[in-house]
């Protein structure tokens, strides 16, 4: 893993983290880690935003109804 040094971090959101951390139990450094990895997560928009990509790269996927026996059963026949 790597380190990170954030400097002039708010007093206000700096005090929550504290009272987080006491609260639940947990280090200031844990509340902080926590806080990033949550605010890093992709957005709805951020992974329907990936799949669009993927889409165009790869073409657009069969129908979800469909599903993917027809894909498994060609597979089969192929390697039969």
């Amino acid at each position: 893993m790597a380190d990170l040094l954030i400097r002039n971090v708010d007093e206000t959101v700096l005090q929550t983290l504290k009272r987080r951390a006491e609260a639940r139990g947990t280090s200031l450094q844990h509340e902080a880690k926590d806080a990033l990895g949550k605010g890093a997560m992709l957005t709805k928009a951020d992974r329907r935003a990936v799949i669009d990509g993927l889409h165009r790269l790869w073409g657009e996927r069969p129908p979800l109804s469909e599903g993917s026996v027809p894909f498994v059963r060609a597979e089969r026949e192929e390697n039969s």
